[in-house]
C-alpha cells in the first residue's frame, strides 16, 4: 500500500495512464517536420500536464539515441525566485545562453562569446530588458545607450541576436546529425503575467533563429492577464489585438486534451495504490466507470486535483483503520458513498457544509435552496 500519490511530472518510462501518447506522437513527428524558427504553445491549467507532456517531447527529440535536437531547458519560476522583473528576465536569458555555449566545442570561442555577450548583458541590464526588446521590436523609442553609430548603424541587441545563431551553428557543424536545438520553457504561467509577456516578447525578438525550436508551457488566460498593462481590459472592441499579439509570438498552440484523458484508468491505478477499493472491487469495470463518472462530475480530469483527491481518499482510510480496532470490512457500497463526498467536498464545498449541517439531503427545502 502507498499512502500517496506523488503530484511530479511524468517521465518517460512511466505508463501513460492518461491516453496522451497519440497526441504525444503527433508532436514529436511535427516537429521533426516542421521548418523552422516555430514556437508552439503548450496551453493548460495547471496540472493539466504541460511539464509531463514537456518531459515526454524531450526525451523522444533529444534524449533518446540518435535523437535529432539538442535540449535546452528553463524553469522560469526557479529563474525568476527572489528577482525582479528586469533581473527574472535576465535571468533567464543568460541561463539560455549558457545551456547553449556549454554545447560548444571551441572552448575558445565559447570563451570569447561569452565576454562579448556579458558587455551586452550589462547594457541591457542598466536600460532594463524590457526596454531594449521593445527597441529590437520596433515597439518604442530608439534607447541611444544600446546603439552605436558606425557607417551602419547596428544595435548590441542585434549583435547578441547573431552571437547566439553563431554558437547555435558552431554546436549543429560539430554534430551534424542534429538537426537543431529545441527549447523548453516551463512554468511560464506561474510567475507574474507581466512578466511572462515580456519573456514571450524577448524570445521572440532574440531567437527567431533558424533550427531553433521554441516549446511553451503557457496559457492564453496568463497572456491576456498580462497583456493588460497595455491593452487594459480585454473586451469586445480590443480582443483583436490581444489574439494578434498571441498570434504573433505563438505559430502553433496546442491545447492539453484534458477532457480526453482516460480518467477511469488513473483512478483504478491510484486507488489499487492506495487500496481504498480493493483489487476485486476494481476488476469490475461498472465500478471503475461509475467512479469515473463521479470524478468527472467534480473534480474533472485535471491530474493534479485527481491526484488531491486520492490523496485525501488515503488519509480518511488511514484514519477509518485507525478508529476501527476490530477491523470489520467496509461494503463496496459505502466506499462509493466516501468517494463521492470527498468528490464533493473537494469540487463543491459549500454544498458539502450543508450537507454537513443537515444531512438528511431528501428532506431539503426552498430555505435551504436559498441558502
Amino acid at each position: 500500500m502507498k499512502s500517496s500519490i506523488i503530484d511530479v511530472p511524468r517521465k518517460h518510462d512511466q505508463e501513460d495512464l492518461f491516453g496522451i501518447k497519440v497526441y504525444q506522437d503527433a508532436l514529436i513527428r511535427y516537429i521533426k517536420l516542421t521548418d523552422t524558427p516555430i514556437t508552439i504553445a503548450l496551453q493548460g491549467e495547471w496540472g493539466s500536464g504541460k511539464t509531463s507532456l514537456m518531459n515526454l517531447l524531450r526525451w523522444n527529440l533529444c534524449d533518446t539515441d540518435d535523437a535529432p535536437y539538442f535540449p535546452i531547458w528553463i524553469n522560469t519560476w526557479q529563474y525568476s525566485l527572489m528577482k525582479s522583473a528586469n533581473q527574472a528576465i535576465m535571468s533567464i536569458l543568460e541561463g539560455i545562453v549558457n545551456q547553449i555555449g556549454a554545447l560548444n566545442p571551441d572552448e575558445a570561442k565559447w570563451a570569447e562569446s561569452k565576454k562579448k555577450i556579458g558587455g551586452i548583458f550589462k547594457k541591457m541590464a542598466t536600460v532594463g530588458a524590457k526596454v531594449a526588446v521593445s527597441a529590437i521590436g520596433g515597439e518604442g523609442d530608439v534607447v541611444d545607450d544600446l546603439f552605436e553609430s558606425d557607417d551602419k548603424p547596428s544595435s548590441d541587441i542585434v549583435r547578441l541576436k547573431e552571437e547566439i545563431a553563431a554558437l547555435i551553428d558552431q554546436a549543429l557543424q560539430k554534430n551534424p546529425d542534429k538537426q537543431g536545438f529545441t527549447f523548453y520553457i516551463d512554468d511560464l504561467d506561474r510567475i507574474d503575467p507581466p512578466v511572462a509577456v515580456e519573456i514571450l516578447e524577448l524570445l521572440k525578438n532574440i531567437f527567431d533563429l533558424e533550427k531553433c525550436v521554441f516549446i511553451l508551457a503557457i496559457d492564453y488566460d496568463v497572456v491576456i492577464k498580462g497583456l493588460k498593462p497595455k491593452f487594459g481590459e480585454l473586451t469586445e472592441k480590443n480582443e483583436r489585438e490581444f489574439r494578434s499579439f498571441f498570434d504573433k509570438i505563438i505559430q502553433l498552440p496546442f491545447s492539453m486534451p484534458v477532457a480526453t484523458y482516460t480518467v477511469d484508468t488513473f483512478l483504478v491505478d491510484a486507488l489499487k495504490k492506495i487500496e481504498f477499493f480493493s483489487e476485486h472491487e476494481l476488476d469490475n469495470q461498472s465500478l471503475a466507470e461509475q467512479l469515473s463518472e463521479i470524478a468527472r462530475l467534480s473534480v474533472g480530469s485535471n491530474p493534479r486535483s485527481l491526484k488531491r483527491l486520492t490523496n485525501t481518499l488515503s488519509l480518511i482510510s488511514i484514519i477509518n483503520e485507525t478508529r476501527n480496532e476490530a477491523g470489520a470490512n467496509v461494503d463496496s457500497q459505502s466506499k462509493i458513498i466516501n468517494f463521492a463526498l470527498v468528490c464533493m467536498q473537494i469540487a463543491y464545498p459549500y454544498i458539502y457544509n450543508q450537507l454537513s449541517e443537515e444531512p438528511d439531503f431528501k428532506s431539503w427545502n426552498e430555505r435551504i435552496a436559498s441558502k
